[in-house]
């Protein structure tokens, strides 16, 4: 696993566009006080059994150090410090844990479960010291992320709160960069039972940077980068983007306490408005201002729905929507095909009225697909339902 000090948070880090065309990104901290350089204050350190200690206080790998403060350069992380090995220290803090593994895992998913149900921050923190097992906390993080892949914005929501609060006093910066690494060799079987796991494990990841719990220099370790491979990729992509911070910290769209179905009546207004005019890129805005990722299936499902009775040239430019946000990457590929799914498992009730329903979506399927927003593999899944 990677090896990071523990520091405490400053404010959200600004986002630095580079060259054009470049994906580097940088966090500048400013300056406190008077004229005098920024102040690190450590965090509470947490025994977990890393046995990294920080050479120098003005290590520039070390996630919280200012470049610019103390040589008037920027530094853009390349890799991060050596990584430990694991040593008999560290098998000697396991063998004196409170209870094994498999009893801890058991207790944190009560305990997950009971925080799913109330939000209560402050209970699961007190449930988790009370194990007292912090050689195991890693698992919090990797259970805590695995049982939420297929449940709502909610609860993803509450674990990226929960992963943020519990930092650092109970979560250091090494065992929530291990569980990351835990479930980043378990996500061939994620994506067994939660197609979209990838997608939803690449949001937290970004989320970890953008909360400040994982330094940016996280995404560059070189094991790092081979356990998660294109997902680590894609994490820095969401990272340059302009406005990153803003739009990662409400990744979850109806996780930030708005009702879903106060977003279908946003998703109804925002399409209505596009069927009238036009207009390409004034739809593009108004979903992005949605700020509501994990909502976009029901752009679509409910984009092809209100055209399936419009003229052709209203479908055609319902179709070319979808090309659009997919191609600019406003809308990812898992949420347009879960959409379409949505919308093929519900043509028989478009059919009650609107008899040819089901040949109109075939055509919405098969202009997806040439337009590269769907796999092409997604035809034959729907030959043979029709089939069937």
């Amino acid at each position: 696993m990677s090896s990071f000090t523990n520091q405490n948070r400053s404010k959200i880090p600004e986002t630095k566009v580079g060259a054009e065309g470049s994906a580097k990104r940088n966090i500048t901290r400013k300056k406190t006080g008077g004229g005098g350089g920024s102040k690190i204050k450590k965090g509470n350190l947490i025994d977990d059994g890393s046995l990294y200690t920080d050479p120098s206080a003005l290590d520039e790998y070390d996630p919280n150090y200012d470049s610019e403060e103390e040589t008037g350069r920027e530094f853009i992380p390349g890799s991060s410090p050596d990584r430990c090995d694991y040593v008999p220290e560290l098998r000697t803090s396991v063998k004196t844990a409170k209870m094994t593994l498999s009893e801890y895992k058991k207790l944190i998913e009560k305990a997950i479960e009971e925080y799913f149900a109330s939000s209560d921050i402050n209970e699961i923190q007190r449930a988790v010291l009370e194990l007292d097992c912090p050689e195991y906390s890693y698992e919090l993080v990797k259970r805590a992320i695995s049982m939420s892949l297929d449940r709502t914005d909610r609860e993803r929501e509450q674990i990226s709160q929960l992963i943020s609060s519990c930092y650092p006093d109970i979560l250091s910066t090494n065992m929530i960069g291990k569980g990351f690494e835990r479930l980043f060799e378990l996500v061939d079987e994620l994506v067994k039972d939660v197609p979209s796991a990838r997608e939803k494990l690449t949001t937290y990841l970004a989320r970890c940077v953008v909360d400040e719990v994982l330094p940016p220099s996280f995404l560059s370790d070189i094991v790092v980068r081979n356990l998660g491979g294109e997902i680590v990729e894609h994490a820095k992509r969401l990272l340059s983007r302009e406005h990153a911070s803003a739009m990662l910290e409400r990744a979850w769209g109806p996780g930030d306490g708005r009702p879903a179905q106060d977003l279908k009546v946003a998703v109804d207004l925002l399409i209505q408005e596009y069927i009238l005019s036009d207009d390409l890129d004034e739809a593009c805005r108004c979903i992005i201002e949605l700020n509501s990722n994990y909502f976009h299936h029901e752009i679509v499902k409910r984009g092809i729905s209100v055209t399936l009775d419009n003229t052709p040239e209203k479908r055609l430019h319902m179709s070319q929507l979808f090309s659009i946000l997919v191609k600019n990457e406003i809308m990812s590929r898992e949420q347009a095909t879960l959409g379409f799914t949505r919308a093929l498992e519900s043509s028989a009730d478009f059919s009650l009225d609107i008899p040819n329903a089901k040949i109109l979506i075939d055509e919405f399927i098969q202009r997806a697909i040439t337009d590269g927003v769907l796999d092409s593999k997604f035809g034959t899944s729907v030959n043979e339902t029709t089939q069937g």
